[in-house]
């Protein structure tokens, strides 16, 4: 895909996520056998990362279905992934006090990404895509105002 064209995708999609004005821009990208080797290095490992990172909801996913080892990896790959590049998308201030298991990568509803949880305003909104290729999978987050609380 062209550059135009990633921009021009880009416009389309925060126009439809409702935000306004854009407050902040994360993007993360991860070396998926990275986060496999990291998780199966020591197996007492896989469950204090898991913790440490995922919120409950995603913890609950991701025990179901750690017996599809590729799937769960890209799972928490992705959860990781969203996650820092929500990190980034912050300002300093909410940086400081940032723990990833108070955030929720998982929309009930749908397969799309989300943001949940943690310390989001009212008048916030996040925009959240994912994409994979092989090894590499990508995350972006877009942090603005919410298009119902600016009118």
């Amino acid at each position: 895909m062209s550059l135009s064209k990633s921009v021009s995708f880009a416009r389309a999609a925060i126009s439809n996520a409702a935000i306004r004005n854009i407050h902040g821009l994360g993007v993360d990208l991860v070396y998926v056998p990275r986060i496999t080797a990291l998780l199966y290095r020591k197996p007492v490992y896989l469950a204090k990362f898991s913790q440490r990172i995922l919120h409950e909801a995603e913890y609950v996913r991701a025990t179901s279905m750690i017996d599809c080892r590729e799937r769960h990896d890209l799972f928490i790959a992705r959860c990781w992934a969203i996650k820092e590049a929500l990190f980034k998308s912050l300002d300093n201030g909410r940086q400081s006090c940032f723990q990833m298991r108070d955030w929720n990568t998982i929309d009930p509803t749908s397969s799309r990404p989300t943001v949940s949880g943690g310390s989001i305003n009212k008048d916030e909104a996040f925009f959240v895509t994912v994409t994979h290729d092989g090894d590499y999978l990508l995350a972006a987050v877009i942090r603005g105002q919410s298009e119902e609380m600016s009118q």
